[in-house]
């Protein structure tokens, strides 16, 4: 059975330099990342605004936001840097902040021998080095050179950000044990999948005896892989937060200016209880997600069910939100070019791509022995 952690209530206080933090990402994205901006940025060949990335990278120098200064990070913790994930979510941000700047950046700098990976770590923390994370339950097959190096076989399929990647971290079993390897993308084939959601480019990743480079051996890798899951699960469940906070400031601007029989819907008492059940959804889901996120910095090794929790409230809160955005729109929520309709693809996407809640749930009732 698994016990809450115990955190001090004033970990998990308004942070000033959090807020601000927040006020300078939402305005970033508003500039340069509207509706009509996003929809662009993933209609174009890399699938997001490679002019976003490099400001997000070199204003607010997301890859090293998290990563401990020894390494050549801000070393600031996950919360600060699930503020920026939690941001891209509500502006449904297509660039990869969550594939590179958080699993991508977070995986190299666990790295057992940093130094050996240099050239690698320091171009992904200024975000010149697109990486993605494509570790799964069933480990690819690695074998060894005869002069050291190592070789890994397999497939992987529906990674995000695979195409634009430069860089694949994933988990494969050698005859010692399993291993974490990076594997240029120069030496794999890309498949690029179809994706219900628009704003996350997917493809399929063959290995035919790639050359590969270790990251984590056998004595790590299976704790860095978990440890990888879990910043995963709690970044997306800040991601939906994010989604569900937007929704409701854009539905409640919209009821409250469209007029029906001579007065705003907003000021029926059934619109006004349906945005009051996402109101409530939008705390839950801060709760949880900030929640996770603060025990993921403060005691890391008791975060499997504060993010399990985490991430079954905001996925639940995201779906729910999308569609009664959709629905409270009326008519022209229903049409291809309003914004509701991307929310709706981002969140059915995810649960594609990420899992669906019942194994959230399945996850809690195992860790507090149901």
């Amino acid at each position: 059975m698994h016990a809450w952690p115990e955190l001090h209530p004033e970990l998990l206080a308004p942070v000033p330099e959090r807020e601000e933090l927040r006020h300078i990402v939402r305005e970033v994205l508003a500039k340069h990342a509207d509706h009509e901006q996003v929809r662009a940025s993933a209609d174009s060949a890399t699938g997001y605004s490679e002019d976003l990335w490099r400001l997000l990278n070199a204003e607010l120098e997301v890859g090293r936001l998290a990563v401990p200064e020894a390494l050549g990070g801000n070393g600031f913790g996950l919360q600060e840097l699930f503020v920026v994930v939690e941001e891209c979510g509500a502006a449904l941000a297509p660039e990869p902040v969550l594939s590179s700047a958080v699993l991508g950046c977070q995986a190299l700098s666990a790295a057992d021998d940093p130094d050996s990976i240099e050239d690698l770590l320091e171009p992904a923390l200024r975000g010149e080095l697109v990486v993605t994370v494509a570790t799964g339950p069933a480990p690819l097959a690695a074998v060894q050179d005869t002069d050291g190096g190592w070789r890994v076989s397999g497939t992987r399929t529906r990674v995000l950000h695979g195409a634009a990647a430069g860089l694949v971290v994933v988990n494969a079993t050698t005859p010692q044990g399993t291993v974490l390897l990076a594997v240029a993308a120069t030496d794999l084939t890309v498949e690029p999948c179809v994706a219900v959601d628009l704003t996350r480019r997917q493809a399929d990743l063959v290995l035919d005896a790639a050359p590969a480079r270790p990251l984590v051996g056998v004595a790590r890798a299976t704790t860095v892989r978990d440890r990888l899951a879990l910043i995963g699960r709690a970044a997306l469940a800040a991601e939906h937060t994010g989604i569900v906070g937007e929704l409701l400031d854009r539905t409640r601007e919209y009821v409250v200016q469209r007029d029906q029989f001579g007065r705003p819907i907003g000021s029926f008492q059934a619109i006004k209880h349906r945005l009051a059940d996402v109101l409530v959804d939008r705390e839950r889901a801060r709760s949880a997600s900030r929640y996770a996120a603060a025990v993921l910095d403060g005691e890391p090794e008791t975060a499997a069910l504060p993010v399990a929790v985490a991430a079954a409230v905001c996925a639940d809160a995201a779906m729910r939100t999308a569609h009664e955005a959709v629905q409270l729109h009326g008519g022209i929520g229903f049409t291809w070019e309003h914004r509701a309709h991307y929310y709706v693809r981002r969140v059915l996407g995810d649960e594609g791509l990420f899992g669906a809640t019942r194994e959230q749930r399945a996850r809690i009732a195992e860790l507090v022995g149901v």
